[in-house]
């Protein structure tokens, strides 16, 4: 929010609030008849609403310039943005090597690593550990599962 938005907003708040005084005393006149205080009371009642009106368009140019500063901004914020992908996407380009696709990893091995893969054996598989299967209750104890039957369907009609 910025100075003439709330030098707006104020403004026309307070002389609208201003305009009941005047306005109250030319329903009084009105009721007693008295059309000098009357016209009177309608000028002074005129002169706030017109200070009011001013104030609205003073509110509405802050409006303006408000809009046209965030608009500014985001459009900053997008160009930057860009540019920083434009940035990355170029030293993604760059650090990558010709022949390999961009989206691996490269993996380099020292050569003790290499002698070490040469000397030695391939890992043998571990034999499958066959058990009884076993249910584990919500406290955390094991209890033998039942043992499978065959399962049975019926059917009525």
């Amino acid at each position: 929010m910025n100075i003439q938005m709330m030098e707006g907003l104020l403004g026309a708040s307070s002389n609208l609030k201003l305009s009941g005084t005047p306005m109250s005393v030319y329903r009084q006149a009105s009721a007693e008849g008295d059309t000098e205080k009357m016209k009177q009371a309608l000028g002074y009642t005129g002169e706030c609403t017109e200070k009011a009106v001013k104030y609205q368009e003073k509110l509405d140019k802050g409006m303006e310039a408000e809009a046209k500063a965030e608009r500014e901004k985001a459009k900053l914020e997008q160009e930057a943005a860009v540019e920083n992908r434009r940035e990355e996407r170029k030293r993604a380009e760059e650090g990558a090597e010709p022949g390999r696709p961009r989206e691996t990893d490269l993996v380099q091995l020292s050569e003790a690593a290499k002698a070490a893969l040469k000397n030695s054996r391939p890992v043998e598989a571990a034999e499958p550990i066959e058990s009884e299967p076993v249910i584990y209750t919500p406290a955390g104890e094991i209890i033998a599962a039942p043992a499978e039957t065959e399962p049975t369907v019926s059917f009525t009609a």
